[in-house]
């Protein structure tokens, strides 16, 4: 019982793009001889009734919390590690992509392009789209514990990000967590310029993160959102833009940013 990776999505109506995702972390998944586990809709029974009313709608906030638990879980059941992979992780060069052992857990590197105001901003941020947790670690009781306490605290309505990217990025202001340098976040306007062989937004990204990204979470909260593009107009991150994505992703293996 070394290492178990820890995945949910509903269970209908799944994208075939999603699919594709889940599929490259279950065979990186047995090719690394690690356990996986999937868990569906359950997931939200892991909650207490008071947090899911607090949260309302927010499903996001809910399993923010609950990947926590199952690791906590896991970790209470032997493994001696645990690992949770947003469901919309591609992992493109599984031949390379390996978990460190440095520290004893690790978080996803955050770079955020957005274009706001007719110019582009890049933010470094802390994300749990992927956690990894060993046993003996002092942080995921801790962390858990602060998630009840945000949520019971904060008034309505609740930020989405509030104990996920927000509460990470500004704890790491203070104590610089550890985070999985080969693990990157691949929001909208990348989403597309991968798509489309390139792009402005996908340079500077390359030039931002520095090092090897050989997996990476496709942030599917902005499926079938639209956003404006700096030539003017506007684009959709649709179904047909995260598969093209996912397709140059994979062609380019481990030189998605060496071969740059």
């Amino acid at each position: 019982m070394d290492t178990v990776i820890i995945q949910s999505y509903r269970t209908e109506r799944v994208p075939r793009w999603m699919t594709r995702c889940m599929d490259s972390v279950k065979r990186w998944t047995s090719a690394q001889g690690y356990d996986y586990r999937f868990v569906g809709d359950e997931i939200f029974a892991l909650v207490p009734d008071w947090y899911r009313e607090r949260t309302g709608h927010a499903l996001p906030l809910q399993t923010d919390l609950a990947r926590l638990i199952l690791a906590r879980d896991a970790l209470k059941e032997g493994y001696r590690r645990a690992v949770w992979l947003d469901a919309d992780v591609l992992v493109f060069a599984p031949k390379r992509l390996a978990l460190p052992e440095e520290r004893n857990f690790y978080f996803c590197r955050e770079v955020w392009l957005d274009y706001v105001n007719n110019a582009l901003e890049i933010s470094d941020r802390v994300n749990n789209c992927a956690c990894v947790f060993a046993a003996g670690n002092g942080f995921l009781d801790f962390y858990i514990d602060a998630c009840l306490q945000l949520v019971r605290e904060t008034k309505a309505p609740v930020s989405p990000l509030l104990i996920g990217t927000r509460f990470l990025t500004f704890l790491d202001r203070i104590l610089t967590l550890p985070r999985l340098a080969t693990v990157g976040l691949l929001g909208p306007y990348l989403v597309r310029d991968i798509g489309a062989g390139g792009g402005a937004f996908l340079d500077n990204y390359k030039r931002h993160f520095a090092t090897p990204v050989y997996a990476a979470n496709l942030c599917a909260s902005f499926h079938n959102r639209s956003f404006p593009l700096p030539s003017g107009g506007a684009f959709t991150v649709d179904d047909a833009a995260y598969a093209a994505a996912i397709e140059a992703l994979l062609a380019a293996g481990e030189n998605f940013i060496a071969g740059r």
